[in-house]
Formats: structure tokens, sequence, C-alpha cells
């Protein structure tokens, strides 16, 4: 029975909440809200966070359950407490092509856990519809907005107007933690951000959240075209508080006098020719996006001398 506790509190170590990639894009939910893995076999579930420790726990746990009752056990508790809520649409416009920006006035309850910039809720249209996983682009503190992408999957609230209701959970999750104590131990003044397409939602949380008050940051935003950014109308604003914007377009038109590519690239480039922004000893760098993007400027920042707990995600 000891061994069995353990082996649950393993799952609940990984953090069960944080099973997606919450950057304004609907996680496929299918049982008691978790996220199955496309390669994997029925019945294994993945926290994306860590998902081999999940599994490990999971491994761990079935050797001790009598076979009758392992499949059922191992899947409760993924999402099984989580409430919702009825919200309200404030008001829902364009943020860029294929985007829209949502504003929902929501109850103490869905906003008194938002603490921290890259959090996210789970939300749904009725009570036994499928959840969506969205993250929050606003700051902590009033209404909770939301960046979310047009697809046939995100209809249900990207055609919302004012006055409907939907349905949201308590914000959960992590967030990205610049309180770390690997950010604390290296001292990181210096804070690159690295955002593609929808994860500039939750970057946006974390700049006018004020988190990265007296560090030098540079944003690298990545998107396909110029109309495909969001936000391009705070960034005067954001360049006042101190950070620099560098937008890059994977196909921007001849009218496009920018950087173009992907923003690993472009960074990259950068540190090649000079004109980088890498102090490896001080730096911290944040996260959102495509997996092969995050992959490649860890890859960059391994061998500029940037360890990886200093290169945060959201989950």
């Amino acid at each position: 029975a000891a061994a069995g506790c353990q082996a649950l509190d393993g799952m609940a170590a990984t953090g069960m909440e944080a099973f997606v990639v919450p950057c304004g894009h609907q996680s496929t939910v299918q049982v008691h809200g978790v996220a199955p893995v496309a390669t994997a076999k029925p019945g294994f579930w993945s926290s994306r966070s860590s998902k081999s420790q999940a599994l490990g726990a999971i491994a761990a746990f079935s050797l001790l359950a009598p076979r009758r009752t392992r499949r059922r056990l191992a899947l409760k508790g993924w999402g099984d407490d989580v409430s919702f809520f009825d919200s309200s649409v404030k008001s829902n416009v364009e943020a860029a092509d294929g985007l829209r920006l949502v504003t929902i006035e929501v109850p103490e309850e869905v906003s008194k856990p938002y603490q921290r910039a890259g959090q996210f809720v789970q939300a749904k249209e009725e009570e036994d519809s499928k959840a969506s996983f969205y993250a929050i682009s606003s700051a902590p503190g009033g209404d909770l907005e939301f960046l979310i992408k047009e697809a046939a999957s995100n209809d249900w609230i990207t055609a919302t107007k004012g006055g409907d209701l939907v349905k949201l959970s308590p914000a959960m999750g992590k967030g990205f933690d610049t309180d770390c104590q690997a950010w604390k131990d290296a001292g990181v003044s210096q804070v690159s951000l690295f955002a593609t397409g929808s994860g500039i939602s939750p970057m946006r949380a974390l700049i006018e959240s004020k988190a990265l008050s007296g560090k030098v940051c540079r944003l690298y935003y990545g998107a396909r075209e110029e109309g495909n950014l969001a936000y391009a109308n705070r960034f005067d604003k954001w360049r006042q508080s101190g950070i620099e914007i560098i937008p890059v377009l994977s196909k921007g038109d001849d009218s496009w006098q920018g950087r173009r590519g992907y923003v690993q690239k472009v960074m990259k480039e950068d540190e090649e020719r000079g004109e980088g922004f890498v102090l490896s000893a001080k730096h911290g760098a944040v996260l959102c996006g495509q997996k092969d993007m995050v992959t490649a400027v860890r890859a960059i920042y391994a061998e500029l001398g940037v360890p990886e707990e200093r290169t945060l995600l959201n989950f």
C-alpha cells in the first residue's frame, strides 16, 4: 500500500494540470481532460511537461494494481476534480489574420489562482463538452483575455459575441517561473523571449505583468506574414518599457523590410555576426511556440553556455 501511494504521489508530482501546449490551440481531450500522445498505445497518457515521470509512475502503480482495475485506476484523477464556472464574453475582436482576441469577465474562482504569466484555463461550451486549453494573454488582475487561433476546433469560442456564456476552470499551470532558483543563482539580468504564432499570447502577459522589470530584454517573434503578427499595435508600448522587438516572417512579401526566416535562425545569425545579445553567465530565456523552435533555440543556447534550466517554458 505504501508503495502504491508513492506511485500515485509520483503522478501528482509531474503537474497533472500541465499536459498541454497552452499557446492558444485546442488540446484533444478524451478521458478525464487528458491529452493522449498521438503515437502512444491506448491507455498511455502524457503530461508533456514530464512524460517519462508520468509513465514511470503509471507503470509502477500498474505492478501493484490487480489487472481488472489497473486501467481504471491509472486513468482516474487526471482532471476529475476540475470545476467549471459560468463566465461572460465581453468582446471578441480580430487580433491578426487568423487570430481572435476574446475578453471574458470571470468570477473570482477563475481569476484568483492566476498569479503568474503563462498560466492557462480549461474552457468548454457546455457542461458535457470536451475541454479546450487556452493560455491567458492578459496580465494578472481584471478580466481575462485569450488570443485564439481560428480553427474548426475553436469555432465554438472564436464565434462568440458579447454576453455569451462559456465555462472556464480556475487558472492553472506553473506559468513562466521567472523567480526560479536557476535564474536567482545566475543573477539573470538579460532575457531573450521567443514566440511563434499564438505563442505570443502568454508573452504579452509576461511583458505587461512587469515580471521582467529591471532586466534587458529582446523579443524574437515569428509569424508567417505581417498580417499574422498579433499585438503589433502594442509594440511601441513594449519598446517604451525596455523590450527590444525583432519580428521575423517566414513568408513575408516584397514590402517587408524586417527579418526573414525563423526566430531560431535569426537569433543564431545575430550571435554569429557579433550582433548577439547573449551574455551567457547572466542570460535567461522564455519560450513559447512550436516544439522544433524550442528544441533549436535550446541547442543554440547549449553551444553558448546557457544551461537548459535557464530556458523557461510555461508547461
